[in-house]
């Protein structure tokens, strides 16, 4: 079957590594030779780090990611609401783990047994039985399926899915950076405040990750930027971590708009799209990475399965479907609490927060 990856970021390798696994030979294309350098750090529950596995990458991902053992939720001056032990919920799927999100895409691109072209497609043409592609380049290819594994803001979707959604802002802005664990943190950490809140996540020994978020109508979006000094927005809800914010200043801040992305089919005739690219969603349930792979791993299977094209993406539809969904109820349930008046959201948090912790993660628990 002649298969063309679209996008060599996390979703697009995984896809490359699950085909070659059954025994597909795809060609894989990214338009940014930079793919691999962007983004900060991940934070991986044990759905996606037993997706990681069964690509056959868990021992490098252990050797090259952190334990996370405990989550603790805090309120804005540091006083413990709950702490959940993940491996209560995820003792039996797979440990929790963090990493920088470059490791995470260089193991994959190690193993993706595939060389990837620099490129960019320009059309998409889906004639029912093979779907014809022009490149940048001036190439032309012929293929019987192409994945759109390109991201939020996916060219495939745009050419292949015309007139469908658009990413939809859900109101937060958010800055994400690496530094130096200089208060000696070992567990994931959030402190909570009314409109905002600032996650802290070892992803070494010395290093952390840190995620601080803000609520921010979306005509005023334009007003914050990587550059944003975030000590002024968010010294009052950092808690015991107040002099981590001072160290964005010479960090390599990325600075984002949080979206979601709804679509009501990812596939039409012989193109379908996986990850973001397909569903993306605000990082609430920490599952970018872990759905992207999951995707890949089904597709892969259903594909190996069944050779119709067409009945195979209807049935990797039909198996993911739910589950994102339920990632995208989680999301905004979740998102919800933690902006509840202070002290309802504390006292929810202290009464209920493993409950609800475990209740959120009960069907990515399950089985792909």
């Amino acid at each position: 079957m002649r298969i063309l990856i679209v996008g060599a970021g996390i979703a697009g390798l995984a896809a490359c590594r699950a085909l070659s696994l059954r025994g597909f030979e795809p060609t894989i294309v990214e338009h940014n030779e930079k793919a691999g350098e962007g983004g900060a750090g991940l934070f991986l529950p044990g759905n996606s780090v037993r997706a990681i596995g069964q690509l056959g990458l868990l021992e490098p991902l252990l050797e090259q990611s952190y334990p996370i053992t405990r989550q603790r939720i805090c309120d804005e001056n540091g006083r413990l609401l709950s702490a959940i032990d993940t491996r209560d919920v995820w003792g039996a799927v797979a440990p929790c783990r963090s990493t920088r999100r470059s490791t995470l895409w260089q193991i994959l691109r190690n193993e993706s047994r595939a060389e990837v072209c620099l490129k960019s497609i320009t059309s998409i043409d889906d004639r029912g039985d093979d779907v014809v592609v022009r490149f940048d380049d001036g190439d032309i290819g012929e293929y019987d399926l192409v994945i759109g594994a390109d991201g939020v803001n996916s060219t495939v979707r745009e050419l292949a899915f015309p007139g469908g959604p658009s990413p939809e802002y859900v109101g937060n802005v958010c800055w994400r950076f690496i530094t130096r664990n200089i208060c000696g943190l070992a567990d994931w950490t959030v402190m909570l405040g009314s409109d905002r809140s600032v996650l802290c996540k070892p992803i070494s020994p010395s290093e952390l990750y840190i995620y601080a978020d803000m609520s921010v109508p979306e005509w005023e979006v334009d007003r914050y930027s990587a550059s944003t000094m975030l000590p002024p927005l968010f010294d009052h809800v950092a808690g015991p971590f107040r002099q981590v914010l001072h160290l964005a200043a010479s960090s390599d801040v990325h600075f984002s708009e949080l979206v979601r992305l709804r679509l009501e089919s990812w596939h039409r005739n012989r193109v379908v799209l996986i990850g973001d690219a397909a569903h993306a969603a605000p990082p609430s349930m920490a599952q970018g990475a872990g759905l992207a792979i999951e995707d890949a791993l089904v597709l892969a299977d259903v594909l190996a399965a069944e050779p119709r094209v067409e009945v195979a993406l209807n049935r990797f539809e039909a198996r993911r479907k739910p589950r994102v969904d339920w990632v995208h109820r989680q999301n905004a349930s979740r998102d919800r609490a933690r902006r509840l008046p202070r002290i309802l959201r504390n006292a929810l948090f202290r009464m209920a927060g493993t409950r609800i912790y475990r209740r959120s993660y009960s069907v990515l628990t399950e089985p792909v």
